[in-house]
């Protein structure tokens, strides 16, 4: 009888396990299901960004901040001083999605500086598919020259911020993660470098200030494996500002 009682009660926990499984798996289905076509009703993803008024942010901002959730979550406010700054960061964004929302604010208004960094997204399917490096690198860097094309065209400045690197790795991450995707941040940051002039394009070396190895965020500076949290912004806005200020005094 007690061993009877003892197999309901395991039979009864293993059900209500299930049945909590397949409702947590019920949820992420739905949530990634909404996601996907939202993306198809707003392919450039405009409602994530932090301007509440697009049109009249862009008109009055002289220096625009474009990227996926790595300039999202930077406050502008440690780079102001008496400039005008949009922050038109998109969380997960990659850099087709930031290249045609670029083009498409271009027809509102044009800014004196652009302030861009991206990659992160892309480059990080690599860890699914390390086959994937030269397919997704190379439209990367399409993508990064058909913005520094249009704003020599349209004499815009820019400041090309290399991609950071990651932090301290967890567990789930490493399911899809794998060595080609840091070395493809690696070789992409000395590419983005060969793009930089310090005529009309600058590059700020974000990576020299996060990392003291060049490949993983230093732990003071980490908040997840791929963002950094409040100290390693202030890190960068200290030399990101001065950079801005002799850009915009030239």
């Amino acid at each position: 009888m007690k061993g009877g009682m003892i197999s309901w009660i395991l039979i009864l926990l293993l059900l209500l396990v299930t049945m909590a499984s397949g409702i947590v798996l019920l949820h992420i289905y739905k949530d990634n299901y909404k996601t996907y076509n939202l993306l198809k009703v707003d392919p450039l993803e405009t409602s994530g960004l932090k301007a509440e008024n697009l049109e009249a942010t862009l008109r009055k901002s002289d220096i625009w901040m474009l990227g996926d959730s790595r300039v999202r979550r930077w406050n502008e406010e440690l780079l102001k001083d008496t400039i005008e700054i949009a922050n038109l960061g998109v969380e997960g964004q990659t850099s087709s999605q930031v290249y045609y929302r670029f083009k498409t604010y271009l027809e509102t208004a044009t800014p004196s500086l652009v302030i861009l960094e991206v990659g992160i997204n892309e480059l990080k399917i690599i860890g699914l598919d390390k086959n994937l490096t030269t397919s997704i690198t190379d439209q990367y860097f399409r993508n990064i020259e058909s913005i520094i094309q249009i704003c020599r065209e349209k004499n815009i400045k820019m400041v090309l911020i290399n991609i950071f690197p990651v932090g301290k790795i967890e567990l789930t991450r490493r399911l899809v993660w794998n060595k080609a995707v840091n070395e493809a941040i690696i070789d992409s940051n000395q590419k983005l470098q060969s793009y930089c002039d310090d005529i009309r394009v600058y590059c700020f070396d974000a990576c020299s200030i996060l990392s003291a190895n060049g490949e993983t965020v230093k732990t003071d500076y980490q908040s997840d494996f791929l963002h950094i949290n409040n100290r390693g912004y202030e890190a960068l806005s200290r030399e990101l500002k001065e950079q801005i200020n002799k850009i915009m005094k030239q």
